[in-house]
């Protein structure tokens, strides 16, 4: 495999994150809470989860720190890097609001 930079990146990052996002919310929706407890829930939830994979929380193993370095196959052979950690986490609440059919212009 090889590493490339075609300016990809950030657009597969911010379709992970919603992705991401609707499967959050999808399993909140399932304990029948209000509303604003989903979207409160899945804000903070997938938060939590694009920090860790983003590097911005620390994550533990048994042999020290665990860094996560994200990429995306795109291509037989290639794999989009963006030279360092990604930056998910800053686009859960701007995506939260089309999460749950609200103006998109974010909190």
């Amino acid at each position: 495999m090889k590493l490339v930079s075609n300016g990809s990146f950030d657009l597969h990052q911010q379709a992970l994150t919603e992705a991401i996002l609707h499967a959050v919310k999808r399993e909140i929706e399932n304990v029948d809470a209000p509303t604003e407890i989903v979207e409160q829930l899945t804000g903070s939830i997938a938060f939590a989860v694009t920090s860790l994979l983003d590097d911005v929380t620390s994550a533990e193993s048994g042999d020290g720190a665990a860094s996560p370095i994200l990429t995306f196959l795109v291509g037989e052979d290639a794999l989009e890097f963006a030279g360092g950690n990604s930056w998910m986490h800053e686009y859960v609440y701007r995506l939260l609001p089309k999460i749950f059919d609200k103006s998109a212009s974010g909190r």
